[in-house]
C-alpha cells in the first residue's frame, strides 16, 4: 500500500478516494494531525502497487480542477450489517415477561389449604369446642411454626374424641381441662408476653419454655408453613389479593426460580422473628405481602427503568396500613401493663414490619433485578 498525495481540505481528499473507488482504485483516505501546523492533513493509499501510475495521473488531474464533473461519484451505500433473524424479531418486540407460575400455585395452594382446614374445623365446631382447639386441627398442628409438647398431646386427644365421637355435640369435662392445661404449660410464649410478665411481676416460667422444640426434632417445613394459614375468609382474600396484585410484577421481571427463593427468603425471615416476639400460635401470609411492597417500593428508588405498578397511593396505604396495626399494638401493650384488662390484637405486627425491611434488603441484590424471558 503506497501514499500517493496528501489535502488540506478534508471534502476534496474524500471526493479523490470516492472518485478512485467508483473507477476500481482500492484505496484508503486517512486523517492526522501535524502539530508543527496545528492542522489537520489528509492521505490518499492505494492499495495496488499495479495501479500506482494511473492512480497518481489522475490525482495531477484533479488538482487542478477539484470540482470538475469528471469526478463526481455516487456515493456507496452502506452495506447492511448482517444480523441474526431473532435478533431482529427482539428489537422488534418489547421485553418478554415471565408466566406467574409460582404466584398463582402459591394462590392456589393457599386456598387450597384455606379450603380443607376449614372442612376440619366444622366438626369441632358443632362439637362445642372453644375456638382456641380450632388451633388445633391435624392441618394447622401439622403446619404451625412449632408445636409445643402439651399441644402436641392435645391435638392427638382431639382426633381420638372426635373419632369415637362424631355425633356429640358437648365434649367431655377431661378434655376441656386438658386444652386449659395446655394453655398454661411452659413453652416459648414470645419476648413479648415476657416483657409483660416482667413488668407486672408476673411469673414468667411459663413462657420460657424450649425454643424451636419441633424444628429441632426436623421438622423444618414448619419454617415457611405458617404463610399459607389463614384465620378466615376476609383475611385470606385479603392476603391473595395483595399477592395477586404484586407478586405477578415481580415474578414477570425476575422469573419463577428468584420468585421463589424470594418468598422463602421472606418467609422464613418473618415466620422466625414473629415466633421469637409472640410465640408459635400465628398464621397468615402478611408477612411476605409486605415484603413484596417493600421489594417494589426499593426497585423503583434504585431501577426505575423496570416499571413496577406500585404508585403513591398504595404505598401511602401500605404505610399507613402498618403504621396503625403498629400504634394498635403499642395501645395494647400500655393496656396490659397499666390496667387489668388483657388486650391482645392478635395481629402479627412483628411479621409486617420485619417484611418491609426484608423485601427493601433482598431489592438492593442485583441478583433480584430485573431478567430478560428468552
Amino acid at each position: 500500500m503506497r501514499a500517493i498525495g496528501t489535502f488540506p481540505n478534508e471534502n476534496h481528499a474524500r471526493r479523490f478516494a470516492q472518485y478512485l473507488t467508483h473507477v476500481g482504485i482500492g484505496n484508503n483516505c486517512e486523517g492526522s494531525f501535524a502539530a508543527g501546523t496545528g492542522h489537520m492533513s489528509y492521505q490518499i493509499w492505494i492499495h495496488e502497487e499495479d495501479k500506482l501510475e494511473t492512480a497518481t495521473n489522475l490525482l495531477n488531474e484533479f488538482l487542478k480542477n477539484p470540482m470538475d464533473s469528471k469526478f463526481d461519484a455516487p456515493i456507496p451505500e452502506p452495506e447492511p450489517v448482517p444480523t441474526d433473524p431473532n435478533e431482529e424479531l427482539a428489537e422488534e418486540l418489547p421485553p418478554r415477561h415471565f408466566k406467574n407460575f409460582v404466584t398463582n400455585f402459591l394462590i392456589a395452594l393457599c386456598c387450597m389449604v384455606y379450603f380443607l382446614n376449614t372442612l376440619q374445623e366444622i366438626p369441632l365446631s358443632k362439637q362445642g369446642f372453644p375456638e382456641q382447639a380450632f388451633l388445633m386441627t391435624p392441618m394447622q398442628a401439622q403446619f404451625m411454626f412449632d408445636l409445643p409438647p402439651a399441644f402436641a398431646q392435645l391435638e392427638e386427644s382431639l382426633e381420638k374424641f372426635g373419632a369415637q365421637n362424631p355425633q356429640s355435640n358437648q365434649p367431655p369435662a377431661g378434655l376441656l381441662q386438658e386444652i386449659e392445661s395446655a394453655n398454661q404449660s411452659s413453652y416459648w410464649k414470645g419476648a413479648y408476653e415476657w416483657v409483660v410478665n416482667k413488668i407486672d411481676g408476673t411469673d414468667t416460667s411459663l413462657g420460657e419454655g424450649p425454643l424451636f422444640s419441633s424444628i429441632r426434632q426436623g421438622e423444618i417445613w414448619r419454617l415457611f408453613t405458617p404463610v399459607i394459614l389463614h384465620r378466615d375468609l376476609l383475611h385470606i382474600l385479603f392476603n391473595m389479593l395483595w399477592l395477586w396484585y404484586l407478586g405477578r410484577p415481580i415474578e414477570q421481571r425476575i422469573g419463577p426460580f428468584r420468585m421463589l427463593l424470594f418468598t422463602l427468603i421472606a418467609a422464613i425471615g418473618t415466620n422466625t422473628l414473629q415466633y421469637l416476639m409472640s410465640g408459635p400460635f400465628f398464621i397468615g401470609y402478611s408477612g411476605i405481602v409486605t415484603a413484596l411492597a417493600g421489594f417494589i417500593w426499593m426497585r423503583e428508588k434504585i431501577a426505575p427503568w423496570e416499571g413496577y405498578p406500585l404508585n403513591k397511593s398504595t404505598v401511602l396505604f401500605l404505610l399507613f396500613f402498618i403504621a396503625a396495626i403498629f400504634a394498635l399494638q403499642l395501645v395494647a401493650f400500655f393496656i396490659q401493663v397499666f390496667t387489668t384488662h388483657n388486650f391482645t390484637p392478635n395481629i402479627a405486627n412483628t411479621a409486617h414490619i420485619a417484611g418491609v425491611f426484608i423485601g427493601v434488603f433482598l431489592a438492593r441484590f442485583k441478583y433480584f433485578a430485573q431478567r430478560v424471558c428468552k
